[in-house]
């Protein structure tokens, strides 16, 4: 009678244990774009270029900010902005992160940051080395597009 007194527990401990491992190895702990409104990591390269978030679906900043093009060039680095470069620049680099960047008309833009949607007017070239960003064009696509990141977009405006 000691045996399955020690022995009962023991068992029951043991599917308890078994039934709550098997349970929490089906979860996933990353977030998705459904439950935080930013696209999860992703290891690959996904089998199909993700879509475009609709306009009424873009959080927009509350904070706002306005860019210059000096010397031929400007850096937008102003994170959880909305940032506009009002006409032409030669060269735009966007390194902020969680932004939203209005420009006009550029030869080469460069995309660093990441979660970040850039609308463009017409560019020549365009090269995108962060993550999980939109670069929607006005004018004919860029002869030039380089996407080194992940989970990004580059698309002519009002397109899906």
């Amino acid at each position: 009678m000691r045996t399955n007194r020690i022995l009962v527990p023991a068992i029951t401990a043991a599917a308890l244990i078994t039934m709550l491992a098997g349970c929490s190895a089906g979860e996933s702990t990353t977030a998705t774009k459904a439950d935080t409104g930013k696209p999860s990591a992703s290891a690959s390269k996904p089998s199909s270029a993700p879509s475009v978030l609709p306009d009424d679906e873009v959080r927009t900043p509350e904070t706002k900010a306005d860019a210059t093009c000096t010397d031929g060039s400007a850096v937008i680095d102003q994170s959880g902005t909305e940032v506009t470069l009002k006409g032409a620049c030669p060269k735009v680099t966007v390194s902020a992160n969680d932004a939203i960047v209005h420009l006009g008309d550029v030869d080469e833009l460069i995309v660093e940051g990441s979660l970040t949607r850039v609308t463009v007017g017409k560019a020549k070239s365009v090269s995108i080395v962060g993550n999980a960003n939109d670069v929607l064009f006005a004018g004919d696509k860029p002869a030039k597009v380089s996407d080194e990141g992940e989970q990004n977009v580059t698309q002519q405006q009002g397109k899906k």
